[in-house]
């Protein structure tokens, strides 16, 4: 199955904005823009039997290219007028929204009754996503679910099978959190899932798309204490000679398939 988005405005894709004005949630043009942009996608993909659900944004709320920072309540209020677009297309499959963590969730709260389902892009550490589920609850009382969690595969200071060790225990830490909150388990069940990030490394995140970096890109919670961005991989590609074709498996991969075949 797949689950099928739109960037809504996010790095400017839809809107017709420019890089460096980026996309403005307030401004009708862009708004025009946007809404062809979803509609062109559900008339093209509704009736495939592969669709889950439809995926509005993308951590919009942190801005790049769009002003969803500095203007959240007419991103959200946007988000809404797209999804209720979307239903009256498409009656068959639920709208979610991929947020920036828990920012601005009052505002979710407060503007987007049409989306089905809060989705959220967080890196919070081995541990899952802490009162998460229970703020969604609380506050907006729809299903939840995470729409990026990942680890990098590289660690300074550690060796490889080291660093590839301490990616599975994260990964399958974040995992347990999504299991253990989803319905009829221990905790709030409102979770329906996640999406881990990422299935292969991507060479080209830190501008050397000839090379793979292990340059920390910025400081976070991950086993080193920095986000290398093109070790997110459950798979990497070697040393790159046989790339694109080449899958190397790390331990991580390995670690999710005992998991899910229980």
């Amino acid at each position: 199955m797949v689950i099928m988005g739109d960037f809504l405005g996010k790095y400017a894709l839809g809107s017709g904005a420019s890089w460096f004005d980026g996309t403005d949630y307030e401004n009708p043009e862009h708004q025009k823009n946007m809404l062809v942009s979803v509609e062109k996608m559900v008339r093209e993909f509704k009736d495939e039997p592969y669709i889950l659900m439809w995926l509005l944004g993308n951590e919009n709320v942190y801005g790049l290219a769009c002003n969803a920072d500095k203007k959240p309540e007419a991103f959200f209020k946007f988000c809404n007028e797209a999804a209720l677009l979307i239903k009256t297309l498409d009656s068959e499959h639920p709208v979610a929204v991929a947020s920036g963590d828990v920012l601005f969730l009052d505002r979710f709260a407060k503007y987007c009754n049409e989306v089905d389902a809060f989705g959220m892009n967080a890196y919070r550490g081995e541990y899952g996503f802490g009162a998460y589920w229970q703020q969604v609850k609380e506050l907006i009382n729809k299903p939840a679910f995470i729409t990026e969690y990942g680890c990098p595969a590289h660690a300074v200071g550690k060796t490889q099978q080291e660093a590839e060790q301490a990616q599975a225990d994260y990964l399958l830490g974040c995992w347990q959190d999504i299991e253990d909150n989803a319905a009829g388990a221990r905790g709030e069940g409102n979770a329906i899932g996640g999406f881990l990030f990422e299935y292969l490394d991507e060479w080209w995140k830190a501008y050397e798309p000839g090379f793979h970096d292990s340059k920390g890109l910025f400081a976070g919670p991950f086993p080193d204490g920095y986000m290398h961005e093109e070790w997110l991989g459950v798979c990497g590609q070697g040393e790159g000679g046989a790339s694109p074709y080449l899958r190397t498996l790390r331990k991580s991969y390995y670690e999710f398939q005992k998991a899910w075949k229980k």
